[in-house]
Parts: C-alpha cells; structure tokens; sequence
C-alpha cells in the first residue's frame, strides 16, 4: 500500500448507475415505490451513518427521496449546500442530483410538502434510517420529530423499514469504491506511522495525536478524531479524556503501552486502523496478550473468504482469547462501509469494578447468521486483555474469493517506539 499510485480516485457515471440501479432493486424487491433515506449531520464520525452520499455523491447530511424509476430527490439542511452544488458546476466537479432536485430544509414539514407537490402522498415507502446502526444509533438515526410530523402529514401511505436490505445489497463494493478504499486505508497506514515515529519519552499523548491528524490531512484523507489512551496499564476505549475534560494530556513513560483507533475516511467510505505502541520494554502481560490478539487477526483473515458465515469468522478470532485466558474490551469485528454486523467473543468488559455501576449491558454480536460475500469490508480489531493489560491490533479487511484481502500492515501488529 506505501508504494499506491498517486492518482486520487472519483466516480463514474457507470458508478453512480450502479448505485441508482440498486435503489430500484431495494424497492422491487421490498415492494415499495419510493425511498426515504435520512443522512445523519456532515462530521458525525466515526461510525457516520451517511446513506445519504449513496445516491448523492454529494455533502452528507441530507435525506434523499428516490422514487422508483426516477433520479432522486435531496433535501439538504442549509443554503450552503446548494452554495457548494453551484461551486462545483464552476469546477466541473461530478455530484449527481440535478439542481431541480435539490431543495433546502431538512425538515418533516417540507418533507411532506415536496411528498404533495410530486403527487407522492399514497405511496408504499421504504425508509432507511428507521433502523439500528450500532454501535451509536441502537434505536435508529432518524429523529424522532421529522419522523413523526412525516408520518401525521402523509396519512394515506405506508412506510416499512428498509435498512438491513439496503446493507445486503450495498455492502458488496464495487472495483471503483474498492479503488477509493484502499486510498482510505493507505492514509490510516501513514496515521499510525506518523503516531509511531512521533512516540517517545516526555512528549504528551496530545503531540502523538496531531502527528495522526496531520498525516490524515497531509495525504489527502478525512477524520474528526482518534480513539486514544496510554499508560502502564490502561482498559479504558475512547476520546483521550482531555478532549472532553479540561485536564492535562498524559506524558508518555518508558514500560508504557499507547493504544488509539484510527479512524480514516475518503470519498465517504471510512478504513479503520488499531495501533498498540509498545514503548521499550513492557510487561511481559502485554507481550502475551499481543500474541494472542495477532493469532485472533489471522484466524480471522483466513476464514473472511466468501461463503463463509460471519459467525464462522468471530469464532475462529475468539480462539485465541479464551485460550490465552484473556478478556476484551470492545467487539473483535464489524463491518465497515457500512456498519451493520458485529462480532464480539465470549469474555468483555471482565473487571471487578464493573461490579459498582448500574446495569452494564453487554454488547451483543449482530448477523453471525449473514453469508459472507467477495467485496464485503470488515474492520479486524482483536484486542485481548490479561489482567489490566490490554492490546489492540488490526485494519481493514476486505472478504475475498478463498479468504480475506488485507488493506494495510503497520497496526495489525504490535508496534515498537524506537528513539
């Protein structure tokens, strides 16, 4: 991946088609005439919930209505966009929605105006966005006001959820989105490069995280944010507190562990990446836990290979957990562009304080039962514990013809700061 070509990829015509084409089959096959689909706010990641660009190829945060047969129709949430739509005519840069098709206020009210104005109000609609779109969205992304003044102001339809048919049939890529992941996937590889050379003794975990943020940037990739903690011995997954709380970033020891989550997004289709840096020396834990978090990755690349059940993957990654006697933190797996399935194995959050908060619900795993398909993607980060002593490895994975296609290297092993 470090030697890709330098072209940037876009989209064809023949892509956009492709897309289209699958909007008409989600509606012939779940017997419906027109598609609601909700796009949650533009910089809502990670896990952006953005069906939305789908059919756009345009800024997120719109909710498009696609009538069967015809070009579909987005509805964005500020002037601003339309603003963006004009620029790109200047440029010559390829959206797809006609300038007639576009309308400004994101709202329930104008929904069912433009319903009326294109004689829409009786139809059968299916709606993505009703959904959950774990791990953020458990009860669905649509909100509760524009769904519910859509569903008073259209009295004579009919409205089914169509979200997991749109996951089947758009989670197998194309070779042009493939192209445009593995553009993501190349910047994630140089972020947790840039965060590997930027650790040493004495700098703040802050220092590291820019060092990942400006590569993104520097080679023409997005993010909102890196998943990140240090120390000795950390268990914690998520946003370094000082992004939150007003406090000191942590300076980075000798005998520490940095363990982040690498979020990298091109053309709307995000790569995930797990960089656990050992600095010097660790604790033989660590080391341990690392062995048995990288045979998980491998077991887990090896059965990703079409055919296969996505269940037949978690269980062949939870192996080496329970067999090291370790424990996790988060999911083994999920799908990735778009989310959908989760794999989680048999051993989390297993830590006595868990014992003095109220209810922890586990998370549970989703779609073990879904056939695997060539040119589905899936995040790998198996992440093992021992003790209070957690690593977490992986990247992007795509499901191959005899097992799966991986998309970069640096992160799928334990990573050493050298100074």
């Amino acid at each position: 991946m470090n030697n890709q070509d330098t072209r940037i990829p876009t989209y064809s015509l023949a892509e956009r088609d492709r897309r289209w084409n699958i909007a008409n089959q989600l509606m012939e096959e779940e017997h419906v005439d027109v598609l609601i689909v909700y796009g949650d706010r533009e910089g809502a990641f990670p896990a952006v919930f953005n069906p939305d660009t789908y059919f756009t190829n345009e800024r997120p945060g719109s909710i498009v209505i696609f009538p069967k047969n015809e070009e579909p129709i987005s509805v964005v949430f500020l002037a601003t966009a339309v603003e963006d739509h004009i620029q790109a005519g200047y440029t010559n840069t390829q959206g797809w929605i006609r300038p007639e098709n576009m309308y400004v206020g994101k709202m329930g009210a104008h929904i069912v105006k433009i319903m009326e104005e294109r004689g829409l109000t009786n139809k059968a609609f299916g709606v993505i966005g009703l959904e959950p779109y774990p791990p953020y969205y458990f009860d669905g992304a649509m909100p509760y006001n524009t769904w519910q003044t859509i569903l008073k102001g259209l009295p004579n339809a009919t409205f089914k959820p169509v979200g997991h048919k749109f996951f089947a049939l758009s989670s197998v890529k194309s070779q042009e989105e493939i192209e445009v992941l593995k553009w993501s996937a190349n910047v994630g590889e140089k972020m947790c490069q840039a965060m590997l050379e930027a650790t040493k003794p004495g700098v703040r975990e802050n220092e590291i995280y820019a060092a990942g943020m400006n590569a993104c940037a520097t080679h023409v990739g997005f993010t909102t944010t890196i998943l990140m903690g240090s120390g000795p011995e950390f268990v914690g997954w998520g946003l370094p507190a000082w992004t939150y709380r007003p406090e000191e970033p942590r300076v980075i020891q000798e005998g520490d562990i940095i363990l982040a989550e690498v979020f990298s997004s091109f053309g709307m289709l995000e790569t995930q990446h797990q960089p656990s840096i050992a600095v010097g020396a660790v604790h033989p834990d660590f080391e341990r836990a690392a062995a048995a978090a990288r045979q998980s990755y491998e077991n887990g690349v090896k059965e990703l290979r079409h055919g296969a059940t996505f269940g037949d993957v978690v269980k062949a990654m939870n192996e080496p957990m329970r067999e090291a006697g370790g424990w996790h933190v988060h999911p083994l797996i999920h799908s990735i562009s778009p989310f959908g399935l989760i794999g989680v194995g048999d051993e989390i959050a297993r830590l006595p304080e868990a014992r003095e908060y109220g209810k922890v619900l586990p998370i549970p795993s989703i779609g073990l039962e879904t056939e695997l398909k060539t040119g589905m993607v899936f995040a790998f980060e198996p992440n093992c514990a021992i003790g209070k002593k957690v690593i977490n490895l992986g990247g992007t994975v795509i499901v191959g013809e005899a097992g799966g296609i991986e998309l970069n290297k640096n992160s799928t092993q334990l990573m050493r700061a050298t100074w």
